[in-house]
């Protein structure tokens, strides 16, 4: 049982490296680096499954672990690292820069038309 917990936690923690660039010592420092690249949910089931690693290695408490919950929560996390698009969040990355370049030089546009507006030059 520990064993296939601890395969599970290792194969998310290795798409969450792959997928999303999200490194870490352990799959909770993954998961709160990750911060809002995972949903709620798919946060909550990859917290579930790393939180079962260290339940699971004390023999009176890996009986409140549920196996079939944890494998759940494994598919669900996988599915959805699956369908993230790495270049879709780059070319959302590069047009958030270059929205974020215009607006500066539109506000410094306006400002400057603002300010010969005043001194009279226009």
């Amino acid at each position: 049982m520990a064993m296939d917990l601890q395969q599970m936690v290792d194969e998310v923690s290795e798409a969450l490296a792959d997928k999303l660039r999200v490194r870490g010592r352990s799959l909770d420092a993954q998961i709160h680096k990750a911060g809002r690249l995972l949903p709620r949910r798919i946060r909550q089931d990859a917290t579930y499954l790393a939180q079962g690693v260290t339940l699971v290695q004390n023999p009176k408490l890996a009986k409140m672990f549920d196996m079939a919950k944890a494998r759940k929560a494994h598919r669900n996390v996988l599915a959805h690292i699956d369908t993230v698009d790495v270049g879709a969040q780059r070319r959302d990355a590069a047009l958030n820069v270059v929205a974020s370049i215009a607006f500066a030089l539109l506000v410094t546009g306006c400002l400057l038309l603002f300010v010969l507006w005043q001194r009279g030059f226009v």
